[in-house]
């Protein structure tokens, strides 16, 4: 199914396994990374994060290694110059996943009726977004579109779319943008497994 995304979406598409034990090697990194970072590196290499490899403080609280949403909320305005009140706001409708032991990233060569991807995260052209939205119509999908641009890789577009199996859409945050080398022309895509099967008949 990735070969396909990619035909359609471009080589920017990945496959997120939750807890997966896969067999054979993955690239284990020995500095700490961002999520985002992670994302854009496994558009070329197998990864795997952990609680020892994975060091934003948002993506850490996203996949629920670290809870502190106050200490959180006050690094994240320091940095940004946005409100505490106004981050505190974004982090209670961005969801935190819990029991996450690891993630592996970029498992492409994996047959797929052998090893299931949870879900798929794709850097989107611009202009293909609306054919997007208008094939998800087709099947009564309509995608989520968070109103905070914070944690918007690891937050909004993972979390969001393993915990509550929607399709997510964002526009990516500052640092997921420099980090994460979102293009200028780019929008991030969140599509569970499932949903990604039925959509792409629609582009047969």
């Amino acid at each position: 199914m990735i070969n396909k995304l990619k035909q359609h979406f471009g080589s920017k598409c990945t496959s997120i396994y939750v807890n997966n034990d896969v067999p054979g090697f993955i690239n284990f990194p020995l500095k700490q990374m961002r999520f985002c970072e992670a994302v854009d590196q496994s558009f070329k290499v197998p990864l795997k994060l952990n609680k020892k490899n994975l060091g934003c403080p948002g993506a850490r609280r996203s996949v629920g290694f670290d809870t502190d949403d106050e200490k959180l909320a006050v690094d994240i305005s320091e940095n940004s110059n946005i409100p505490v009140s106004f981050v505190k706001n974004a982090l209670q409708v961005i969801p935190p996943m819990t029991g996450i032991r690891h993630i592996n990233l970029g498992l492409d060569d994996y047959p797929e009726n052998e090893l299931q991807p949870d879900l798929f995260i794709l850097y989107v052209q611009s202009f293909q977004i609306t054919d997007l939205i208008f094939k998800l119509a087709k099947m009564a999908i309509k995608p989520s579109i968070p109103n905070y641009l914070m944690l918007s890789v690891c937050g909004n577009i993972f979390a969001n779319s393993y915990l509550n199996q929607v399709v997510s859409i964002s526009f990516g945050c500052p640092e997921s943008r420099k980090s994460g080398a979102i293009g200028k022309n780019e929008i991030v895509i969140g599509l569970p497994f499932k949903i990604a099967g039925n959509l792409l008949h629609y582009y047969e």
